[in-house]
């Protein structure tokens, strides 16, 4: 049988609890995600996804959203999936 060992981690409360509702929608626990986030450090050898400076386009769009400027705005999902074409 393999060692189990504790990971202990300070975040922030609301980041928490916003991933573990999205992981609760995946049917993982916390400990099972992190447990896949590290199976893919060791097969990637890295981190599983890029980590960079994103582009200032987007950086300027991430602003305006923040900011709440030239936002759009849908009623429903289906109208923006519509606008997507998805």
């Amino acid at each position: 049988m393999a060692k189990t060992t504790t990971i202990s981690v300070r975040m922030d409360a609301e980041l928490k609890n916003l991933a573990e509702n999205i992981l609760v929608s995946l049917g993982l626990t916390p400990s099972q995600a992190i447990n896949v986030f590290y199976k893919q450090i060791t097969f990637q050898n890295g981190l599983p996804f890029p980590v960079k400076i994103p582009e200032m386009k987007l950086n300027e769009a991430s602003i305006a959203a923040m900011e709440e400027k030239n936002l759009d705005e849908y009623k429903t999902p289906s109208e923006l999936y519509e606008e997507l074409g998805i």
